[in-house]
């Protein structure tokens, strides 16, 4: 075996001091020899004696190899703090004298070389009369190397968490209904304008973010009412620096033998996405100059009232309206102009009708207007619908001042005054054709604008 370590001449075998351990103290000696882990006898701040555990650990053939030596000698001549070795050891055996009792860490040498780390423990104790120290250490080397892994582990968890863009959660919650986060990355603290420390100090600051209009909704989201967990789910507002956003937070039930319950989710900033699909739904229902509902809508929309008719015999109507003589307007000002008209005739037709009413653009010039709940008798709800027309034909004739914003110029106003030729389709319960009533409000808008224009004409149920 090779030997690393060597020793002053000083300490040769014929300058070893055996400290005794005599019958008198049989039952020390079975514990001192018998102890798994190795242990030593320091006396006036030497090795005077060790168990045949320390022999082994350290590599060597036997125990007079190192005895009558200073701690320090069985070490590399640093620590891994980089204090000398000598100082630290005798600094760490004057705390135990003055103490009674000191662990720390060590690092020590074995006879081929290899350095490994022990947690020490030095005691203070009286041998036959005399005031030495017991020490006892353990090889810690493989609890290190797993801490380092854990470590590692837990910085490779936490860099890959810091680079997805929601937040992670692992949420405690015991049977008596108490909670507690016990994991929350720094992104999740981020939605819910808190700190990773606040949040684990306290759950509840995650919960004041809430929206107090949301905050039910949040505490009753995995409720299923037979006290079965459930996966919670929540979509909901959240207050962050004086704006608000929307979060949706999702997580899993992993109970414990305990019985307490690990929830392990995340948390997501979703007010862009949102913005974004109800642009989406905007678009793909909405025309994207005038804000009106489309033809999509709008056939939606007479398909309810007819059914809706059916249940309560009351009639309904479809206005069709164009705008006269619209291409001399683009002609003449250009289309910015065109768009400007087209928008302010939207804006007097919702003026037109009620909120239960439907005002839609079907392209180009042309708008529809759809009218519900109009009475029962066929002749007033004519009546009620030709008030509607003739409101709307009188709005729509009424001048236009539009203001025309071109860039480096000062904004300019183009007076215009246009009329509308409009169509009136009365149907009632018994219309189920839809397509039919769509033809009958086209058919008479046209009838208008062959008329003379500025006029209305109506499709009633008995033409």
């Amino acid at each position: 075996m090779r030997r690393v370590t060597s020793f002053p001449k000083a300490c040769t075998r014929a300058r070893f001091r055996h400290f005794p351990l005599n019958n008198d103290h049989s039952w020390f000696k079975q514990l001192f020899e018998r102890s798994p882990d190795p242990t030593w006898i320091i006396d006036d701040n030497r090795f005077v004696e060790c168990n045949e555990a320390a022999v082994r650990t350290l590599g060597y053939l036997s125990r007079e190899e190192f005895l009558n030596v200073h701690p320090s000698k069985l070490s590399p001549p640093r620590q891994p703090d980089g204090e000398d070795s000598y100082v630290k050891a005798e600094h760490m055996m004057a705390l135990a004298k003055n103490k009674g009792l000191h662990r720390f860490e060590w690092m020590h040498t074995k006879a081929d070389g290899m350095n490994f780390v022990v947690e020490v423990t030095l005691s203070a104790i009286e041998l036959q009369d005399r005031p030495v120290l017991y020490c006892v250490w353990r090889d810690i080397t493989e609890r290190i190397q797993t801490g380092r892994a854990l470590l590692k582990s837990k910085q490779q968890y936490d860099d890959l968490v810091s680079k997805i863009p929601f937040g992670v959660y692992i949420l405690r919650s015991t049977p008596e209904g108490a909670f507690a986060l016990d994991y929350v990355s720094p992104r999740a603290a981020e939605l819910f304008n808190s700190s990773v420390e606040c949040l684990l100090a306290d759950s509840d600051n995650a919960f004041q973010a809430i929206h107090p209009d949301d905050r039910e909704g949040f505490m009753t989201s995995n409720c299923d009412g037979i006290g079965q967990l459930r996966p919670f789910d929540w979509s909901g507002r959240v207050q962050v620096d004086g704006s608000v956003r929307l979060l949706h937070v999702a997580s899993s039930p992993d109970p414990q033998e305990d019985g307490d319950v690990l929830w392990h989710g995340i948390v997501e900033d979703i007010t862009e996405r949102k913005q974004m699909e109800d642009h989406i739904r905007q678009l793909a229902f909405h025309d994207a100059l005038t804000n009106l509902p489309n033809r999509r809508v709008l056939i939606d929309r007479l398909s309810q009232i007819m059914a809706v008719n059916k249940r309560t015999g009351c009639h309904g109507a479809l206005i069709f309206l164009d705008l006269d003589n619209f291409k001399l307007v683009n002609d003449t000002h250009g289309h910015e102009v065109g768009d400007l008209l087209l928008m302010a005739a939207a804006d007097r037709l919702k003026d037109c009708v009620r909120e239960v009413d439907t005002v839609a653009r079907f392209g180009g010039d042309e708008f529809a207007v759809m009218i519900s709940e109009l009475s029962v008798d066929e002749s007033e709800s004519a009546a009620q619908a030709g008030i509607v027309a003739e409101k709307i034909r009188a709005a729509m004739a009424r001048p236009y001042a539009l203001q025309v914003r071109h860039e480096g110029a000062a904004e300019a106003t183009v007076e215009h005054q246009c009329t509308a030729s409009i169509g009136v389709a009365l149907f009632g319960k018994n219309d189920a054709n839809m397509d039919d009533i769509l033809k009958w409000a086209d058919t008479a808008m046209y009838q208008a604008k062959n008329a003379g224009r500025n006029l209305i004409r109506y499709r009633d149920l008995k033409n």
